[in-house]
C-alpha cells in the first residue's frame, strides 16, 4: 500500500473542488452533459497525475532512514503533482471566464 496515502489524500481534495468545479464548468461549457465530461476529465486528470509523482518517488533504505519521512517525501511528490495539474487546470478555465466589466460590477453588488 506505497501509494495508498497518496491516493486517498488526491482523492479527498477532489471530492472536495468537484461541487465548486461543477458549478464553474456548467456556467462556462453551456450544458450539464458537457460540464460532466470535463468534470470526469478534471477528475481523473487530478488524481493520475499526483499518484505518477508519487509513483516516480524511490525510497532510501538504510539505517539513517525512518518510513515516515519516505511517506512524507512521497506525499510531498504527491502534493506538488496535484498543485501542478490543478494550477494548470485553472489557468486553463481562466482563460475561458468571460470578463464583461458590467457583468462583474452587478454581481458585486448583490
Amino acid at each position: 500500500m506505497r501509494c495508498g496515502n497518496c491516493g486517498v489524500l488526491a482523492a479527498g481534495i477532489v471530492i472536495y473542488i468537484k461541487k465548486y468545479l461543477r458549478t464553474l464548468l456548467i456556467e462556462l461549457c453551456g450544458t450539464t452533459e458537457r460540464a460532466n465530461f470535463w468534470l470526469a476529465f478534471s477528475n481523473v486528470t487530478l488524481i493520475l497525475v499526483p499518484l505518477i509523482f508519487a509513483l516516480d518517488y524511490k525510497p532510501e533504505f538504510g539505517p539513517d532512514k525512518t518510513a515516515i519521512f519516505e511517506i512524507a517525501t512521497q506525499l510531498k511528490y504527491a502534493l506538488i503533482g496535484f498543485v501542478v495539474t490543478l494550477g494548470s487546470l485553472a489557468l486553463i478555465l481562466f482563460r475561458f471566464i468571460p470578463r464583461d466589466k458590467g457583468n462583474l460590477a452587478s454581481g458585486l453588488q448583490r
